[in-house]
């Protein structure tokens, strides 16, 4: 295999087939995501949430990657809802468990969710899969003990009790190891640290630093040369994937300097992973389709792959 290279299939490989789900929308001023930027300029993007649905040996199983915005403004804590206020216009609901139902897919066969990491606009209503097993990465879990204490910019705003209705009901909250201390981690092609998560090739976790601890991407293999990376938010704007546009910086009104990424360096990093990933891959005629959770031109393309969910 050469370097850079993603494991070729199997000779009884899996594959799995991934959903959008459309899970509510923000409104994003370009000054705090681009540089060079229009300092006016925002743009209304969707927060999105992915069913991925995977054969299984005997009946099929169901996961999904983050779960956009909580259905009602009410659900989040006082400082979210302040924070939200500065992403108007916005739109909640019905939720990603709704939709599910809409395409005639039960909640309750969810077994596992992996949020990409626990800000607002990612892990939505949890207690609507009370039975599922949730995957979060490392850190995650002190981010939400926190509540973004000491953090400063408005969006590090995180809920205590984010998992409460899943613990309480059945569910079950598990946070990855460090990548740091290596296994289960291992690299994939150009890529750090991923963990098989099914252990057959089809689906791997990602570690995707910078933008907040714990933030995970993930990679689905969806046929013989094709994948799938589903990006969380490596960037918010694919012009900054394409190199077009650098990550930007603001000061607030205490001259303090913010970035929509806790660690821009390492954020810069895992963008290049993944442009490494495409490149290598590209050259062995393998597609690697990149998907961010807040990509409205990819989305208003491909609407139409979430109207299949009660085929799967």
């Amino acid at each position: 295999m050469a370097p850079n290279s993603l494991p070729p299939p199997r000779s009884d490989q899996t594959y799995v087939v991934v959903h959008p789900i459309h899970g509510g929308q923000i409104t994003l001023p370009e000054r705090y995501f681009l540089f060079p930027s229009d300092p006016i300029a925002r743009v209304t993007v969707p927060s999105l949430s992915f069913l991925i649905a995977h054969p299984g040996a005997e009946q099929p199983r169901y996961l999904l990657f983050d779960l956009g915005l909580r259905n009602d403004r009410e659900h989040y804590s006082p400082a979210q809802q302040a924070h939200l206020a500065s992403r108007a216009p916005y739109h909640l609901g019905p939720g990603v468990a709704q939709h599910l139902r809409d395409g005639g897919l039960d909640p309750g066969a969810i077994d596992t969710v992996i949020l990409s990491h626990v800000h607002y606009d990612h892990h939505g209503d949890p207690g609507d899969f009370p039975g599922s097993q949730f995957i979060v990465g490392a850190g995650s879990l002190s981010l939400l003990r926190r509540g973004g204490e000491g953090m400063g910019a408005s969006h590090q705003a995180f809920d205590g009790d984010l998992f409460r209705g899943v613990e309480t009901r059945g569910g079950r909250v598990h946070e990855l190891p460090d990548p740091a201390g290596g296994a289960p981690w291992a690299p994939l092609g150009p890529l750090s640290a991923a963990l098989d998560i099914l252990g057959d090739g089809s689906v791997y976790v990602v570690d995707a630093p910078g933008h907040l601890p714990g933030h995970l991407n993930l990679l689905c293999r969806l046929a013989p040369a094709r994948w799938i990376y589903l990006g969380g938010d490596s960037c918010h704007d694919i012009r900054l994937l394409r190199g077009e546009r650098g990550i930007a910086t603001w000061e607030d009104e205490r001259g303090a300097c913010h970035c929509i990424h806790l660690d821009r360096g390492r954020a810069e990093d895992t963008l290049q992973k993944i442009r490494l990933l495409q490149e290598a891959s590209a050259r062995e005629g393998v597609e690697v389709e990149v998907v961010m959770a807040h990509d409205a031109q990819w989305w208003e393309k491909n609407r139409d792959r979430a109207s299949a969910v009660s085929k799967t």
